[in-house]
């Protein structure tokens, strides 16, 4: 069962529509999952920090004890995350930070592989992402802003809108979902003109309805199909079509910006500017989401 879960958890990491090519839920701090602590207990691996280990091997406590211990503050001060998750309550990330390395010994990573991914997640820099000309679900007041690069053909894409989907729903008035083109035309030749597509509805304010339907029916994204969505769209068939021819340009702007941040497959999501690695669920996500709005 550990061979099988570590094969799910590797297909979800690395796993999606390739440029070039032809976890368990999560809880906020002070959740239930927080066993307390018996005298008996303190000499135990992970003893006074509010993670469940009962799911680990003892090899795998000893593992998440050593990176506790070698791992730094998520807060960025001078102590180790164990110190920071047993004294420290006012850094509520490194609670975050230390179930995230439960999560990943659990799925039967190699400790060398958690350390890559906590590495990704907790200590790369955050980064600025052009979305000015970018549609926009949500409120856009909201705090917490994520920013999708996507190709309409893509069936990972596809499997990741419900994901989102139940974000916005869920987080309202907390998130806002940018989307970003970012159509691999080598493996779905008809992405480009369908990016180009919505995003000339988007000019008639129906983005997001001719998003809803490229995804709903990946199949059929020839001209003739886009046609019929906006024909049943009910847009002005003349303007939509001048406007897809003005809207490529935006496309290859997107395009050129994912190109920058060496974005290499889709669905590539970034969080509060953080490139999310993880499995493509809305517990994973969620569990990023909650770390920014609990900082």
């Amino acid at each position: 069962m550990r061979t099988c879960a570590r094969l799910l958890i590797s297909f979800f990491l690395l796993t999606g529509c390739k440029q070039h090519a032809a976890a368990a839920d999560t809880a906020q701090p002070g959740n239930a999952d927080t066993v307390p602590l018996a005298d008996t207990d303190k000499a135990k691996p992970g003893a006074g920090i509010p993670v469940d280990l009962s799911e680990l091997s003892d090899s795998e406590k000893a593992a998440f004890t050593r990176l506790v211990q070698r791992f730094p503050s998520a807060c960025g001060k001078a102590h180790s995350l164990e110190v920071s998750v047993k004294t420290d309550p006012s850094c509520r990330r490194s609670v975050y930070a230390a179930r995230y390395i439960a999560r990943l010994l659990k799925a039967d990573l190699l400790e060398s592989e958690v350390e890559d991914h906590y590495d990704v997640r907790f200590n790369t820099p955050k980064i600025q992402i052009d979305v000015a000309s970018a549609p926009v679900r949500g409120d856009p007041s909201a705090p917490i802003a994520l920013v999708e690069f996507s190709d309409f053909q893509c069936p990972h894409c596809k499997h990741m809108q419900p994901v989102l989907d139940r974000v916005l729903e869920e987080y309202r008035g907390k998130v806002k979902l940018y989307f970003k083109q970012y159509p691999i035309g080598r493996a779905h030749p008809d992405a480009p003109l369908a990016a180009a597509a919505a995003l000339a509805a988007g000019k008639q304010g129906k983005f997001w309805q001719f998003h809803d339907r490229l995804f709903a029916d990946q199949d059929h994204e020839n001209l003739a199909a886009l046609e019929k969505i906006a024909s049943d769209l009910k847009l002005d068939k003349k303007r939509w079509t001048a406007d897809i021819e003005t809207e490529k340009e935006h496309v290859a702007r997107d395009h050129a910006d994912g190109e920058k941040l060496e974005v290499s497959a889709t669905p590539t999501l970034y969080i509060a500017g953080r490139k999310f690695s993880g499995p493509s669920t809305f517990e994973e996500v969620k569990d990023w989401i909650d770390e920014e709005l609990n900082k």
